[in-house]
Formats: C-alpha cells, sequence, structure tokens
C-alpha cells in the first residue's frame, strides 16, 4: 500500500470526487462533509456536497452537471460551540472566486461551492468543542459531527540545535510539544538552495525540495508529555538530497535554509488511518469500510495545526559532507 502522509490526505479530501460510486439505486440524499478547522486560519471553509445516481442515469453526465453535486441554497451550514449552544451559519461562496479552484477531473469544476465563516466572527479556542450542523430540510434530522480544537504546535529549539550536526552515523532529534487532543504528525524539513544558470555564473534561480522526515506520526497515548518527537539518522539527509537532485557539473548549488514544518490532526483522521490499514493487506476483506465521522452520509470533520520552525542551517563539517560527501559530491554544492 502506497503510503500517504497528512497532507497528503487533506489534499486528497480538499479536492476529491463527491459521487466515489457509480451505482443505481433508489434516490436517497447522502451528504458529503469535508472540513478542517484550525486556529490559525483567517477564514474557515466547510466543503458540503450531496452524492447520488438517478435510476437509469448517466454517472459521468451527472458528475458533470453541478447542480448534481451541491445543494440548493435553502440548505444552512452551521457551527455550534458546544459550551454554550452558540451558533453560527457560514456563507455560501464560489471557491474558485476565494482562490480554491477544484482540480480538473470527472467532476464539475464551476461554480466550486463551499460553506464559508471568517476567523474572526467564531474565534475558535484551543481545547473547546465544536459541532457540525447541515441542516437540509425540516422533514430531516441535521447532520452532525464534532470536534476539539487544536491548540498551536511549538517546535523545540534545541531539538534539533542549529546549525544541525548530521553527520552520517549521528541520531538527530526532531521534537515538538503539541497538546493531547493532537493525535497524528507529519514532519517535513522545507530545504532551500540556489542553483546557477549555465553559462552565466552569476546568475542564480532559487529552488527548493522538501523531504517528509516521517509521515502519519502516532502520538504514544502512554506517555503523560506533551512531547513528541522523531530520530533519524544524519545519513538519512544525505541519501534524500541525493535521490532528489541531478549530478550536475555546469553549474553551482547554494545551500541557503532549512525549515523545519509539523503538521498534525485530531483522531478523527488516526480512526481513518486505522481503517484504511486494517483493510489494505493480502488478508484483508475485498471490500474497504468507508470512515466518516458525520451521524449521516460521508466524509470527515476535524481540527489540524500547523508549525514551522524556520532558517536552520548546517554546521561546519556537515556543510563538508554536501559537498563533498559519497552521497552529494556530484551535486555541486560549494
Amino acid at each position: 500500500m502506497k503510503k500517504i502522509g497528512i497532507l497528503g490526505i487533506i489534499a486528497l479530501l480538499w479536492t476529491a470526487c463527491s459521487t466515489d460510486f457509480v451505482v443505481e439505486a433508489e434516490w436517497r440524499d447522502i451528504p458529503v462533509v469535508y472540513g478542517f478547522l484550525s486556529i490559525q486560519d483567517t477564514a474557515h471553509y466547510i466543503r458540503v456536497e450531496k452524492a447520488y445516481l438517478e435510476p437509469g442515469g448517466d454517472a459521468l453526465r451527472i458528475a458533470k452537471t453541478a447542480d448534481s453535486l451541491y445543494y440548493d441554497d435553502k440548505v444552512q451550514v452551521q457551527l455550534q460551540r458546544i459550551s454554550n449552544g452558540q451558533l453560527f451559519t457560514l456563507q455560501k461562496v464560489d471557491g474558485v472566486l476565494e482562490g480554491y479552484p477544484r482540480e480538473e477531473g470527472i467532476f464539475a469544476t464551476a461554480p466550486n461551492f463551499l460553506y464559508k465563516i471568517r476567523a474572526s466572527s467564531i474565534n475558535l479556542r484551543p481545547g473547546e468543542r465544536i459541532r457540525l450542523l447541515i441542516n437540509r430540510s425540516e422533514d430531516k434530522a441535521p447532520v452532525s459531527s464534532e470536534t476539539v480544537i487544536l491548540s498551536n504546535i511549538e517546535p523545540r529549539e534545541i531539538n534539533p540545535p542549529s546549525p544541525l550536526n548530521l553527520a552520517y552515523d549521528r541520531i538527530v532529534n526532531f521534537a515538538w510539544d503539541a497538546d493531547q487532543a493532537a493525535q497524528l504528525f507529519d514532519l517535513r524539513l522545507l530545504i532551500f538552495y540556489r542553483e546557477s544558470v549555465p553559462g552565466s555564473p552569476g546568475v542564480f534561480v532559487n529552488k527548493s525540495v522538501t523531504w517528509v522526515i516521517a509521515d502519519n506520526i502516532l502520538r504514544d497515548n502512554n506517555a503523560q508529555t506533551n512531547r513528541v518527537s522523531v530520530n533519524i539518522r544524519g545519513e538519512e539527509f544525505y541519501r534524500f538530497m541525493q535521490s532528489k537532485l541531478d549530478p550536475v557539473s555546469d553549474r553551482i548549488r547554494i545551500l541557503d535554509r532549512m525549515d523545519m514544518q509539523v503538521t498534525g490532526v485530531g483522531k478523527e483522521l488516526v480512526d481513518l488511518l486505522r481503517i484504511s490499514r486494517a483493510n489494505a493487506g493480502i488478508t484483508s476483506s475485498q471490500a474497504v469500510p468507508v470512515y466518516s465521522n458525520l451521524s449521516e452520509g460521508r466524509g470527515i470533520f476535524s481540527s489540524r495545526s500547523s508549525a514551522t520552525r524556520l532558517a536552520l542551517t548546517l554546521n561546519p563539517a556537515s556543510a563538508d559532507s554536501l559537498r563533498s560527501g559519497i552521497y552529494t559530491r556530484n551535486l555541486n554544492f560549494q
């Protein structure tokens, strides 16, 4: 099974089709929902669609019809602060105009309806429970789901210390603090460098590569601490650079900086991942159950948080290994 990290799962869910089955059955209104709330966002968006195929219908034709994917304006999408029952109604907007175009595929790309509320209108608080409510009509119970809002993740400045010592045989510890509601994490290193233009050694182009150091890191709930960490061997960094960059001799490269990026999500994504893993092996059943934490329909409603520790550099010995080490000597870093 191909691994996919948190950011990949979020991107997949955000752009995924709303009707992932092609069947004919008695007409039934099936809500499909995606939403990740974060105190770091300036606005919150919830994707709410419907999935169905009319008996005798053409699934591909229906997929291209926006009216078949979205509810009409009578549908009301709300967030509720569970502590006091306060309700906040989201506004229906076109994601294309908000800077969130839908990827090309078998489904209609325009309009790309989403439900939006500005962060300043609801002021999410770390640790509080928020309920999603979708009211489709008076004769149907609201579709609902709940999540706990995650607090900010705090990278530890001394784990690892900068400049980084990435000696081949050295164990390097990356660590951060996150509240107990954050259950699953991705750790990435964003590596920024410059590359000269062939024939113009004084002209450089800014480039970058992203190293997924570890994905789907599950918190150890037996550990009575907010600290989460990952260990790597220094050698892994050079192996990664060798795998991502082509050898060059007609240009030079200069490493500028590296940013450590951590993303965490709530337990809802942990449940999704566990179901996927339990049903994705040679001993699994053929049918993979669809995970949803909605009271009805399909989808996921959760919370996320991310943090970036900026401008990590290499110590002189590690910079020398990048320039002339066995894995990266042909990459022409100076």
